[in-house]
């Protein structure tokens, strides 16, 4: 089994095992009744997903570990607008009738804001949801493409943990979808829509959080 197997099997124990821990520590700290004006976390993790349907095969970004920053910024009690920036550096496939080959590495890079709000709070435990929109840049290495921006969401849930007023650790599971084409239509029989061609991750990740 891969480093990177094994680092995936460990945050999704390690979201798990943080309900439990926040119960066992909330005894120690009882969290102040005002949410800090702002915080910073620092993230690594395992992002996979990421693949292109062509004509003749697929163009698929492997799986590989993904580092990020996040900031928070508090607007009111369990609410909080989201600026984030993530960073990938994999190897883009190419597959076809069984056949898979590296064409080039890439680096796959998340710019985002967006909103953060919190539906459960249990201890020093503080359970939250999270939608970004922003710019994904893909940035190619060693080949003669240029690099490329397209837009990009992010969703995601996770769970923060605060060992005391100012630390904690951040726990969190996100889909990021890029969208590489896009058109409306509209006809008799289907009515109007939206229909396009993205480019969806998923990623697991944890690290710590400070509040100030």
């Amino acid at each position: 089994m891969t480093w990177r197997r094994w680092l995936a099997i460990v945050l999704v124990l390690a979201c798990f095992a943080a309900p439990a821990m926040g119960q066992q520590r909330g005894t120690t700290y009882t969290p102040p009744v005002t949410q800090s004006k702002f915080e910073l976390s620092g993230l690594y993790g395992y992002q996979w997903g990421g693949t292109v349907r062509g004509y003749d095969g697929d163009y698929v970004i492997a799986s590989s570990g993904a580092w990020g920053i996040v900031a928070d910024i508090t607007i009111r009690p369990g609410a909080q607008i989201e600026l984030s920036y993530s960073r990938q550096d994999a190897d883009l496939m190419w597959k076809s009738k069984g056949i898979e080959e590296k064409l080039f590495d890439v680096g796959v890079e998340y710019w985002q804001i967006g909103g953060l709000a919190e539906f459960k709070r249990q201890g020093n435990v503080r359970f939250f949801g999270l939608m970004t929109l922003g710019a994904t840049h893909f940035d190619p290495k060693g080949s003669q493409y240029a690099d490329d921006w397209r837009f990009s969401t992010v969703f995601g849930v996770g769970a923060k943990v605060f060992f005391s007023e100012k630390v904690g650790l951040r726990l969190q599971a996100t889909m990021p979808v890029t969208w590489l084409w896009s058109t409306g239509y509209c006809d008799w029989f289907y009515g109007c829509g939206v229909t396009g061609q993205g480019v969806v991750q998923g990623n697991l990740s944890a690290g710590l959080t400070f509040a100030f």
